[in-house]
């Protein structure tokens, strides 16, 4: 369990890196490329257009040949295509290889979560995602400063690397044995046991928060460098809470498997709504670099507990943990998508306010919903828990 612990943290990690080391860069691309703020958020956003339109795939993939097939065609391909994003100078071209990397980022979180579900006894499972969630929270530690060096020494280098990344996981995915042997499952059985469970709530419950995020990314570098912040500073203000989240994480994850999802969630929605409001009506720097941290924390408490209630229910329902991961997957890549194009789309029309109030009313709806749901700790049952044939 420990190697394959390690091997999903290191393939979260990556994904996430390379996800977040855009963040520092969106000002450069925008003015090199003289985007819109709408059109700087399309860039910002098909990362998680893709992971979304490739969300259902990537589970059905885990569901029928395995969890450790899938990571490696998601190594294989975001290993392809991030070279080639560095050396990329049309914007065009740019927005479809980001959002390659997003789908590619799909393969290896939904093989990487079910993976380590199915391998985890069920009363540590919330521990075990909270450990994961943290790998990728230092993934977006390391991505940030990295895409402010990207911006010091050139994006080629830096996207390069990821091709000798992915082929060491590869290797390491290869000396691990798979998932045991589980009986696949159609996608029509899964889509029924899904309409017939809990799964949707959840999901949405996932979903939310990961809309605040994806507006953050987008409207909180692009206010920033408004006010005067340098890459540096930009990458320092996401950076710093996601420091404060690398460690909190797994703790809120041993929370929530003692005192239910509830709780851990409502604190890390309502710290997003504090800070999103902040988001667009501060203008002055050194407020806009706390709220950005505060945000970053936020969002990385919200993301565990609401993920491992996805789990729960699917195991409930009897769901392939591939689904499960994919369902994650969607609601992640969903929420990332609108909140970052549909964020920079309105901040162009309207500025920065607007859209960061419709997002604090998301957020507060939603966690009272997950308030009246009142969700306990997980049940430790026999309901399958279906992985893949690894």
């Amino acid at each position: 369990m420990r190697r394959l612990l390690i091997l999903a943290c290191a393939v979260v990690f990556l994904d996430v890196t390379f996800f977040s080391v855009l963040t520092p860069l969106l000002p450069s691309y925008q003015e090199e490329h003289q985007l819109s703020d709408g059109a700087a958020g399309v860039l910002a956003g098909s990362f998680a257009a893709g992971a979304l339109a490739f969300a259902i795939p990537a589970g059905w993939m885990v569901a029928r040949v395995g969890a450790r097939p899938t990571v490696i065609g998601g190594l294989v391909a975001l290993g392809i295509c991030s070279p080639l994003f560095g050396f990329a100078e049309n914007i065009v071209l740019l927005d479809v290889l980001r959002f390659i990397q997003g789908g590619a980022g799909a393969f290896m979180w939904a093989g990487a979560i079910a993976w380590v579900v199915v391998s985890a006894p069920v009363e540590r499972r919330g521990e075990m995602l909270g450990i994961v969630i943290a790998a990728a929270v230092a993934g977006e530690l390391l991505g940030a400063p990295l895409g402010a060096i990207a911006h010091a020494i050139g994006t080629e280098i830096v996207f390069s690397a990821v091709f000798l990344a992915a082929a060491v996981l590869i290797l390491i995915a290869l000396g691990i044995p798979g998932a045991a042997n589980v009986e696949s499952q159609p996608l029509s059985d899964a889509w029924r046991r899904i309409r017939a469970s809990d799964v949707p709530s959840a999901v949405v419950m996932l979903a939310v928060p990961s809309v605040a995020f994806g507006l953050a990314v987008v409207v909180g570098p692009l206010h920033m460098d408004e006010l005067g912040a340098s890459p540096f500073l930009i990458a320092a203000a996401f950076a710093t809470g996601s420091v404060i989240e690398l460690f909190v994480g797994p703790v809120i994850g041993r929370v929530s498997d003692r005192v239910g999802r509830t709780l851990p969630y409502l604190f890390g929605v309502g710290t997003m709504t504090v800070a999103v409001i902040g988001l667009g009506a501060f203008g002055v720097l050194p407020l806009m670099f706390v709220t950005v941290m505060v945000l970053a924390f936020g969002a990385g408490i919200a993301f565990t507990p609401a993920s491992a209630l996805v789990t729960d229910h699917a195991t409930a329902a009897g769901l392939n943990q591939g689904y499960a991961s994919g369902a994650s997957n969607m609601a992640w890549g969903g929420g990332q998508m609108i909140g970052a194009m549909g964020g920079g789309a309105l901040a162009g029309l309207s500025g920065y306010l607007l859209p960061c109030l419709i997002t604090a009313a998301l957020l507060i709806s939603v966690g009272v919903v997950a308030r009246a749901l009142g969700i306990g700790p997980p049940i430790i049952s026999g309901t399958s828990e279906e992985g893949g044939q690894g």
